[in-house]
């Protein structure tokens, strides 16, 4: 109620979607009686972690703009809808709506699976606030949108998929709310009602209404929205650009860690192993996420198994699908390390500069022998989240600037450019 009230004394001329330091938290629990008993006889209290889907999220969406909202699955996007569709309170930060909301986020959503079609569309209808004459008067558009009149009186428990988002699409977009949020749903449906479902979503837009879209689909994003936001891990990475947006999501992609790294080999004796590895910046302090073109300080501690003349340090970079992209040892640079005696530790350190774009990678220390052609033992990967930067995308960053050395120049602005708020603070 309170909520609704502030939404309605606020100011008209103010974004349709206003939300600041949104976060959201979960309880991901370790262990959980399943009933009275249990819990009685185990006279403990369950254990839980933490697990923030949004952290410190802000943005604003104009009315009459069309953003997409992309990301890996995970990251936040689905959690985000729900917020601003007041499902889900928020646990910290602001989030206000200006207008009526509909919602299409999850399939079957809204429904009641025992009344008929015709029943859950005056039920839909009643929840977004309107009443049994407004609904009346739009029921036969919505049957006609969803493509459902044989099946009207049909309880949609008995509904295909492909039914039950025609129907909640439907409804969603004939109470004409002034904010419309969909999630991935719509790739549930055939070609021809996608087609359909995205020109009435154009038209949507064009009179001037608000829309939030969370899809996988790249190319629907694309000629929909003209404006992206990016997040990863509960996040906000990226707010600007359609196809600025686009390419660091797919880098973000191709970067992602993957489930389980491989290990080395356990149980083969090696003369000499990797005891420690940890990264830095060039200051020796711990580091979360960096930004392009950090310097960076890694340390590696062997320990000699055997009595060995010379070996070598080294490291593969790789991106989270496994690609290796980098790859160095201190013997190409003419360093050796040794003569060492069995039990002898040294640490090489070795200074590098994080010259790659937005995503997350995996730093593998490894010793070789002293010719870096063999390779006797890897040490733990080494995670490394390096944060998106304006102006590029791809895999390297080449740290490029621009200059008009002969004719007129200007400076543009940040929509000019491509950019709302430039890159989304890590």
């Amino acid at each position: 109620m309170l909520d609704g009230l502030r939404d309605l004394i606020r100011d008209e001329d103010g974004p349709a979607v206003h939300v600041r330091g949104l976060t959201e938290t979960f309880r991901l629990y370790h262990s959980r009686p399943s009933g009275i008993k249990e819990r009685l006889y185990r006279f403990s209290r369950p254990s839980w972690t933490d697990f923030n889907a949004l952290q410190d999220v802000t943005f604003d969406v104009g009315a009459g703009e069309a953003v997409g909202i992309v990301g890996h699955n995970g990251s936040g996007k689905s959690t985000l809808l729900k917020v601003l569709a007041r499902i889900l309170p928020p646990d910290e930060g602001e989030v206000v709506t200006r207008g009526r909301v509909a919602s299409l986020l999850e399939l079957g959503a809204g429904f009641h699976g025992d009344l008929s079609g015709r029943e859950n569309i005056y039920l839909n209808g009643a929840i977004l606030g309107l009443s049994r004459a407004e609904i009346d008067e739009r029921f036969d558009e919505i049957v006609a949108f969803a493509g459902v009149g044989p099946f009207l009186d049909t309880a949609v428990r008995n509904y295909s998929s492909g039914m039950y988002v025609r129907l909640g699409f439907a409804i969603a977009v004939t109470v004409d709310p002034e904010i419309l949020l969909v999630d991935e749903v719509l790739s549930v449906g055939d070609a021809a009602f996608q087609e359909r479902s995205l020109e009435r979503m154009r038209t949507f837009r064009d009179a001037g209404k608000t829309l939030l879209v969370v899809s996988h689909d790249l190319e629907a994003i694309g000629a929909l929205c003209d404006r992206v936001l990016v997040l990863d891990r509960g996040r906000l990475r990226f707010d600007g650009s359609v196809d600025q947006g686009l390419a660091l999501y797919e880098q973000l992609t191709r970067t992602a860690p993957r489930e389980h790294d491989e290990e080395d080999e356990p149980g083969r004796h090696r003369a000499v192993r990797v005891a420690e590895a940890w990264l830095t910046d060039r200051s020796g302090d711990p580091i979360e996420a960096v930004a392009p073109g950090t310097g960076l300080l890694l340390r590696v501690r062997v320990h000699a198994e055997d009595d060995v003349d010379a070996c070598s340090v080294g490291l593969r970079l790789e991106r989270g699908d496994g690609e290796q992209l980098h790859e160095t040892h201190a013997a190409w640079h003419g360093l050796g390390i040794g003569p060492l005696r069995a039990g002898q530790e040294a640490v090489v350190e070795l200074r590098l500069a994080a010259n790659v774009l937005a995503g997350h990678y995996r730093l593998h220390p490894l010793v070789t022998d002293a010719s870096a052609r063999f390779a006797w033992a890897f040490g733990t990967p080494l995670g490394l989240e390096v944060q998106p930067t304006r102006g590029a995308v791809g895999a390297v960053d080449l740290a490029a600037s621009f200059a008009v050395s002969d004719g007129p120049a200007l400076r543009l602005g940040a929509e000019q450019a491509g950019q709302r708020d430039g890159v989304a603070d890590a």
